[in-house]
């Protein structure tokens, strides 16, 4: 994986240079840009952006989906390489290096006898329920039309797909939690148009989609089952009746339906996935986000998959550094592998050569840097360390105070 970002004066970000791997994290306070940084990788890696490019549309319209376009200043610079294509964008267009323009000039092809055939097959339905004949139905606007849709969507969009980038990403928006709030209301607010952000029309839309094709889902960190019946959602525990997932513990709702998008999505072997979630943590007790963390890492980067997440919980960097010295350990001693695997499910090592982390405060200088250590491989984030420290310095001025002792 060779990807790299770098972006400056964009939202909060301020200077920030990102290498993603296969496993990529970013952590910081509120509003600090994690989310940023995660949105545009999105964008970037999404075959309709370069599409747009291609069409001369509205180049930005992603932007606009992911409730960035205003954080464009006069001096916004964004810098993305793939591979051996780069791309910059400013608040006055996108601009693409001379070997993506050629390869995107150069995406043109004839139909081939499979792809004429079933444009035909479509072209001649047309021309019977309008009563065209055939000879003549190539001169009519409908001709034109249905030839342009068909070229674009069979023919064009998989060359873009292999040749601007070889990922689909799928956003996880950390607002995933109202989706089971919302659950049978669903087509009622989508008539009403009441103006819900994209990407999280994005993912519900995927949600109800995958949730169709999945009997049930076992969450075992969680000790529930999840399955679909008579059109409900339901939440099966050993400890209580079964429960409508709109009635379950917020940590619940938070998760199923994210886990049945991605077992869903971790299937489809067509294309390479990119995974990147918001939150993964959302209400859960610090054992379940460790459990949530192994599956995650298991799903999501099998293949030439990748995931990125975007957190704020010191336990989610704790579980990595568990998971990166398992591989560490197994690699050092292969014949000890077995015994790792008992404590740390081989599915769930992550080998440090493929995983990249970054403390996330982009309005400050160096606000956005490595925490990984090169020596180490693991993570290595002072910042939660002062923030622990700061915890027991107060707590010793408290015991002072009640010991009648005077506090500078």
């Amino acid at each position: 994986m060779n990807e790299q970002l770098i972006v400056k004066n964009f939202g909060p970000i301020k200077d920030a240079t990102v290498d993603f791997k296969k496993v990529t994290v970013f952590i910081g306070p509120t509003g600090g840009g994690k989310s940023t940084l995660a949105k545009l990788a999105a964008i970037l890696r999404d075959n309709n952006f370069y599409s747009s490019i291609k069409n001369k549309a509205d180049e930005l319209n992603l932007f606009t989906d992911f409730s960035i376009r205003s954080y464009f200043q006069e001096e916004s610079i964004i810098f993305w390489k793939h591979r051996d294509n780069d791309i910059v964008i400013t608040s006055k267009g996108v601009f693409i290096s001379e070997n993506l323009k050629e390869k995107a000039d150069n995406i043109e092809q004839d139909l081939t006898e499979d792809q004429f055939k079933i444009l035909f097959e479509k072209i001649a339905k047309i021309a019977i329920n309008n009563n065209i004949s055939l000879d003549q139905i190539q001169d009519t606007p409908f001709f034109k039309e249905e030839f342009d849709k068909f070229y674009s969507h069979q023919v064009l969009k998989p060359l873009y797909e292999q040749a601007m980038t070889p990922y689909t990403p799928h956003y996880i928006p950390s607002e995933r939690i109202f989706i089971a709030a919302i659950n049978t209301a669903w087509p009622g607010l989508l008539s009403e148009n009441i103006g819900l952000p994209t990407h999280l029309l994005s993912f519900a839309n995927q949600y109800f989609k995958a949730r169709e094709s999945i009997e049930i889902i076992r969450i075992p960190f969680l000790e529930v089952d999840y399955f679909r019946s008579n059109g409900q959602d339901i939440i099966v525990s050993k400890e209580q009746m079964p429960l409508k997932l709109s009635d379950a513990a917020s940590g619940i709702q938070s998760v199923a339906p994210m886990l049945v998008l991605l077992n869903y999505l971790s299937r489809q072997e067509d294309k390479s996935q990119s995974f990147i979630i918001e939150e993964p943590e959302l209400n859960l007790y610090p054992t379940a986000q460790q459990g949530l963390l192994n599956w995650l890492v298991e799903k999501c980067t099998q293949g030439e998959n990748d995931l990125t997440i975007t957190t704020h919980s010191p336990y989610i960097l704790a579980h990595l550094n568990l998971l990166l010295y398992a591989h560490q350990v197994a690699d050092k001693h292969p014949d000890r592998a077995d015994d790792v695997a008992k404590v740390v499910p081989r599915e769930s090592w992550i080998n440090p050569k493929e995983f990249a982390a970054y403390h996330v405060e982009g309005q400050k200088e160096n606000g956005v840097h490595s925490i990984v250590n090169p020596e180490t491989g693991l993570v290595s984030y002072n910042g939660l360390d002062s923030t622990a420290t700061a915890e027991t310095s107060d707590f010793e001025k408290l015991m002072d105070i009640n010991a009648g002792l005077e506090v500078e």
